[in-house]
């Protein structure tokens, strides 16, 4: 039940991000990870322990977060409507004050681990259990080549995007 919910919350968001931690490259999830940003076509963006659970070549890819993470990661964080975070912890270096953290976010929190869920953050949709199984379970539920209902709203996410990419805040 929770799974089908996370999938409608993705399905229906306009602003949405898929922020991954080191649940993802501990739990081996990396090619359901890649499986489900690319089917979804949302910007994925990693913590440092996740660096590798999604290929930093994919355009797909904005940075890693947090405090020496990019501008453009930190700020969709902030921005989002609704964020899938894998097996992430939602520690002081991702999201500093966390009464300015991602207050329009509603949040699906995937972990192993149910103390980290809800522990930092309020979360709408709670999922206990491994990456890589919910993954492919939520994979299941998300009609291949299906029609975004939202793509003009998903068009306009990502220009808001490249416009913080623009600002090459690594350089």
């Amino acid at each position: 039940k929770q799974i089908k919910r996370a999938v409608e919350l993705l399905l229906n968001a306009e602003r949405p991000i898929i922020y991954s931690g080191g649940g993802v490259v501990q739990g081996g999830a990396e090619k359901e990870l890649k499986n489900m940003v690319k089917t979804l076509g949302y910007p994925c963006t990693n913590t440092l322990m996740g660096l590798g659970g999604f290929p930093a070549s994919d355009p797909l890819f904005i940075g890693m977060l947090g405090m020496h993470g990019t501008y453009e990661s930190n700020m969709a964080m902030y921005e989002c409507d609704v964020m899938l975070a894998v097996g992430a912890r939602f520690d002081d270096r991702v999201t500093g004050d966390l009464k300015k953290f991602s207050p329009t976010a509603r949040i699906i929190h995937v972990d192993a681990d149910p103390t980290s869920i809800g522990k930092n953050v309020p979360v709408e949709v709670p999922i206990v259990g491994e990456a890589k199984e919910v993954l492919a379970d939520m994979q299941a539920l998300i009609p291949d080549g299906r029609e975004h209902s939202n793509t003009e709203a998903i068009e306009k996410w990502w220009r808001r995007i490249k416009e913080w990419q623009s600002l090459k805040s690594l350089n």
